[in-house]
């Protein structure tokens, strides 16, 4: 997990704050949506794990970030900066996007959509206490920090374009 982090370190100077929390935020929550989407798919047997399962677990976990990464285009990037709540959004997400990319492989046709959401709410809730999902808070609080406490307060509009505070 060390090298993860001191990798992020390295690329800070290439992107914004802003633009560093949105990679490494959506591309921690593709993993863990594809994740839990491939060890359901195969239902545990993961010696059984074919390239076709990556792809489509690869095609769920992006589906599933990309409303996740239009959030944080938004003033509502407050709702990401907590653990609790980034979990549910990404698990309501996963369920749409496992529910689109394939059929279930258990009995019901949306058992596994709900078993991938949450596994993925579960997942993700327990990355965000790790060294890697906290350092991932860490530049989205420094990034958004200040913006996300002035929307906190008595001001909605702190967030909104062309509003000045």
């Amino acid at each position: 997990m060390t090298n993860v982090v001191a990798a992020a370190d390295r690329a800070s100077g290439r992107l914004s704050k802003r633009g560093q929390y949105r990679l490494f935020m959506c591309g921690h929550k593709a993993v863990e949506v594809g994740g839990v989407c491939v060890v359901l798919m195969v239902q545990g047997h993961l010696l059984d794990v074919t390239l076709a399962h990556l792809l489509v677990a690869t095609k769920t976990g992006l589906l599933a970030v990309a409303p996740v990464l239009a959030v944080t285009m938004t003033s509502h990037i407050r709702h990401l900066l907590n653990r609790w709540t980034a979990s549910a959004i990404l698990a309501i997400c996963t369920f749409a996007a496992d529910a689109v990319v394939h059929g279930s492989h258990y009995p019901g046709a949306y058992t596994e959509a709900a078993l991938t959401a949450v596994g993925a709410f579960f997942f993700s809730l327990a990355i965000s206490y790790t060294r890697v999902g906290k350092y991932i808070d860490h530049v989205g609080e420094h990034a958004f920090g200040e913006e996300v406490h002035r929307a906190g307060t008595d001001r909605p509009d702190a967030l909104q374009p062309g509003v000045e505070p």
